[in-house]
């Protein structure tokens, strides 16, 4: 047996569709708000791609097999072997139709992050309201999705609410996690454009110069070195948020 069918074989189904739920969740408003953003600036590329949604499917390129593997075969994969949806997809921009290019890049770069943002807020407020009438906190469904459980110790209503809360705390989780991540300034993610724009001429410069091999950089900080440890207290703090405020508003579990 291939370690592959191992993964299958341990990974509970509803567990894999719960997180490619909310990874194309999280995609849809991610990249929606980028064209969102650059159709406001006056750029119509993604536009007239039919891409000016939160629609997931419009984002991936279904005649492109590298789009199909980033946007749906690598989340697939990622969330069997690894247990979390990792994975990318992109819309294109014409920075040549802004009428200010660096600052409107910036915008519509920001414009990714603010729309996962947006969705994880979403998921916070239908969380807020079902919270009264279910019987987990907000950290022990982190703790479950995290752990691959799915709760299968109730029936009927009660076992859909309990799935659903776990829908909800992993479309928040997953958001926030990429919206903080692609906020880091280095290329290509969202953040280095934002920077790009504020930046002086030779921070520009040097984003240029550092732009070809951008990716690799990103591999190498987040995956060979700890750079997660950067990002964890911001992603922690926002979780903690999640898990807070319903039991502020409505009494501790």
């Amino acid at each position: 047996m291939t370690p592959l069918a191992v993964s299958f074989a341990g990974v509970d189904p509803t567990y894999i569709v719960i997180w490619m739920i909310a990874w194309f969740a999280q995609m849809g408003f991610h990249e929606g708000g980028h064209a969102w953003a650059a159709w406001w600036l006056g750029d119509d590329t993604a536009y007239m791609l039919g891409k000016r949604t939160v629609n997931p499917l419009k984002h991936v390129d279904w005649n492109q097999p590298v789009s199909i593997f980033n946007s749906v075969g690598l989340p697939l994969l990622s969330t069997i072997a690894l247990g979390f949806p990792m994975g990318m997809a992109w819309v294109p921009v014409g920075v040549h139709n802004f009428r200010h290019p660096a600052r409107d890049h910036a915008i519509v770069a920001f414009a990714g992050p603010a729309g996962g943002f947006l969705v994880a807020l979403i998921a916070l407020v239908t969380w807020n309201l079902i919270y009264p009438v279910q019987n987990l906190g907000g950290l022990d469904i982190f703790r479950m999705l995290l752990n691959h459980q799915v709760p299968y110790d109730a029936t009927g209503a009660n076992k859909l609410l309990l799935v659903f809360s776990n829908l909800l705390g992993a479309i928040y989780f997953t958001a926030i996690v990429y919206s903080v991540f692609n906020l880091v300034p280095i290329p290509p993610l969202d953040g280095s454009n934002v920077l790009y724009y504020f930046g002086n001429w030779r921070l520009r410069e040097f984003l240029d110069r550092i732009r070809p091999f951008g990716l690799m950089i990103v591999v190498v900080l987040f995956w060979i070195l700890p750079g997660g440890v950067i990002l964890q207290p911001f992603v922690g703090a926002l979780v903690w948020v999640y898990d807070a405020v319903p039991a502020a508003l409505w009494g501790a579990k």
